[in-house]
């Protein structure tokens, strides 16, 4: 069925999703209102955030090396917790520092502590955690993470050795828990913040921006396996291979009030999950790919919601749903066409299972 320049499946009918929205062709404002099915997307569930200890507080001179900054991140924790905080100035970082339960690592600043990657980490983060370091009850805030040049891991022969993540969560069944972002930036990387294993996680107040690698597949925020995740005022920008956010795996995220703009592929994009929702957000120019997608992998997703965003001018759909995604709410999203009755930027439900 076409109505104007928005375009709907009759298989949409199984979807069972609630969608109220708003074109915008230049002056002109259309509204559209349609009810598929009873069933509506429920919120997902917000993060438990991490304590800050202050049992053994560290301070951190200008210009440390990377193993002073790990020595006082284990004493810190060794002793039970507390905060390291890293005074104005570039810290080279040769080898990827683990993150321990119980810090806290707080700059001076974004653009004030920065954290410069100097080597190859070896797909590791300037910032890691994994199986054999996980950590809980983390603080991140007020640090810039530098990788100076994005480099093409896939075309290397060895993949890993040159695969340097801005900072990285991982691990296996949340073995990372409570851990908060705040007013960080990360730049220049071939994934620029990369969480998986992870629950109860917080990003807020935060730039990534100019993170990717190979095409499509690098991303400036990549989101995998985890739990209980909020992603809030941040602004995530010219990813220059992939999506400015990427979720697979995943239930209970929350992406809100954030900028997504002027990323290579796609502004965020979500498969096989339950409860994620993207809400109040601007997302647009996104290159080579839609604004928002939602679709599949094994499965897709389901009891979502997608409300409240204004989309434009993306090189693909505006909004995009296919038929394994159900039990949703898609409304009162503002979306921008380029021109009138030119097929881009638009919502789009297609039965496909395409990646």
């Amino acid at each position: 069925m076409m109505l104007g320049n928005l375009k709907f499946s009759h298989s949409m009918m199984s979807l069972k999703i609630r969608m109220v929205h708003k074109i915008l062709i230049g002056a002109i404002v259309v509204g559209i209102g349609s009810i598929v099915g009873m069933s509506v997307g429920a919120s997902a569930s917000a993060p438990v955030l991490p304590n800050q200890f202050h049992i053994h507080d560290v301070n951190v001179s200008a210009n440390a090396t990377d193993a002073t900054i790990q020595a006082a991140i284990n004493c810190a924790s060794a002793a039970g917790g507390g905060t390291v905080t890293l005074e104005k100035g570039s810290y080279s970082i040769k080898k990827p520092i683990y993150l321990k339960s119980n810090v806290t690592i707080a700059g001076a600043g974004k653009g004030n502590t920065v954290l410069q990657i100097d080597a190859n980490l070896g797909a590791n983060g300037a910032l890691t955690s994994n199986n054999s370091n996980p950590a809980e009850n983390i603080i991140i805030k007020n640090l810039t993470v530098d990788g100076v040049a994005a480099t093409e891991p896939d075309k290397a022969s060895s993949h890993d050795k040159i695969t340097n993540y801005g900072i990285l969560l991982d691990g296996s069944s949340y073995v990372n828990d409570k851990v908060l972002f705040d007013n960080i930036e990360i730049k220049n990387t071939n994934m620029g913040l990369h969480i998986k294993g992870s629950s109860n996680v917080t990003v807020q107040n935060s730039e990534f921006h100019d993170n990717g690698g190979s095409i499509d597949y690098w991303h400036n925020v990549y989101l995998r396996r985890v739990t209980n995740v909020l992603i809030q005022n941040c602004d995530i920008y010219k990813s220059n291979s992939g999506n400015g956010i990427n979720i697979s795996y995943s239930d209970h995220v929350t992406v809100d009030s954030s900028k997504i703009y002027d990323n290579y592929f796609r502004g965020v994009r979500v498969a096989v999950g339950s409860y994620v929702d993207v809400t109040n957000n601007e997302v647009h120019g996104n290159k080579t790919g839609d604004g928002i997608i939602y679709n599949s992998e094994e499965s897709g997703v389901t009891n979502f919601r997608i409300i409240n965003n204004t989309v434009s001018n993306n090189g693909g759909y505006g909004i995009f749903i296919n038929v394994a995604c159900s039990d949703g709410e898609v409304a009162s999203n503002v979306i921008y066409l380029r021109a009138l009755l030119q097929n881009v930027s638009i919502i789009y439900w297609r039965y496909t299972t395409s990646k």
